[in-house]
Parts: C-alpha cells; structure tokens; sequence
C-alpha cells in the first residue's frame, strides 16, 4: 500500500457557510478508509473539480462528480469531459449525491423527523432522473425545511452506512478499492 500523496478532488463548495461538505465526506470515507485517508478538495462546480483534477501534481488524484445522466452515459460523459486519459481515476455519484441518500431512507426518517422511505417504496434511486428535486418535493413542507443541497447534505453524508453505499453503487465501491490500493499511475 503506498504513503505517497493522494487527494480527492469533489464536486461541492468548499464554502462553509450552509454546511461542512467536506466534513460530511470525511465522516463518510473514515468508515472505511480509516488510517488510508485522502486529503479531500472541495471544488465550486463540476467544471471546477475537473479542472482541479487535471491539474493535480498529486501523486494519485481522485475526482468525485455528480453523473447527472444514466449510468448507461457514463462512457459518453468521460469523454465530453476530456476525461478519458484518467478514466479509472474518475468516480461517479449517480445520479446525484441524493440517490446515495435515497438508497438508505431510513437516514431521511431519522434526520427529517418523518416517514420518507414509504415514499420511496419500489422507487430505484439510481433511476431518478433528478433526485436532487424529488428529495426537494419530499420535503418542502417540513419544520426542517425543503431540502438543501449543502445545508442538509453535510449532516446526511455522514448518516451514511458506506458499506452499504459500496454495495448498491459500484462507482463508490471502486472510488474505495482505488484508494485503497492505487496501484497504477496516472
């Protein structure tokens, strides 16, 4: 296993100001990259963390980026992306970082006080198109307040069960395995 230098670049902002991204990322990885942790870089977009990524004279940079379309387009988006040289350094959150939260609802009942997850019955997150806006309409009107993409997303991530997000999302389970032993170059 190597020491040598390794980041993760994130799609998210590093702004503070509505919630710790990066703090709720970190919780979520610790559980399992305890003693393996990569330095985690917020970026202000998706554009932004790729531009990041590409940049990087990190030993093994990693880049974390919404999908925002099926993972059938995956390849396609690599490309767009200009992304194809460091393809197996690239990961994907499917659709959007809420399919993780809406693939574990009971974290939803927890943290917004209501039953979420009988909505979500027969419901595949990795199938919503925009899973950001059905947590938005799931929740517009609580005490907690509508869904926020960072306020609530901080304090969500780290709810989350990462063995269980390794198992129905394969991009998060090779985002681990690569950290874990990043063996190749890039």
């Amino acid at each position: 296993m190597s020491k040598k230098k390794k980041i993760l670049f994130i799609e998210g902002t590093s702004d503070k100001s509505n919630g710790d991204l990066s703090q709720g990322f970190y919780k979520l990885l610790r559980q399992e990259l305890e003693g393996n942790m990569p330095k985690i870089a917020m970026a202000n977009g998706k554009m932004h963390a790729i531009k990041k990524f590409k940049n990087s004279k990190s030993a093994f940079s990693f880049l974390l980026i919404d999908l925002d379309v099926s993972e059938e387009l995956k390849e396609e988006q690599i490309m767009e992306m200009g992304l194809q040289k460091q393809e197996d350094w690239v990961f994907f959150m499917v659709q959007e970082i809420e399919a993780w939260f809406m693939s574990q609802p009971n974290i939803l009942d927890d943290y917004y006080h209501i039953d979420i997850s009988s909505k979500l019955k027969g419901k595949q997150p990795k199938k919503i198109k925009k899973p950001s806006e059905e947590l938005k309409n799931l929740t517009k009107h609580l005490p907690k307040k509508t869904y926020h993409k960072v306020r609530h997303a901080a304090d969500l991530l780290q709810r989350l069960n990462a063995q269980k997000l390794r198992i129905d999302f394969k991009e998060f389970d090779r985002l681990i395995e690569k950290i874990l032993n990043p063996t190749d170059k890039k």
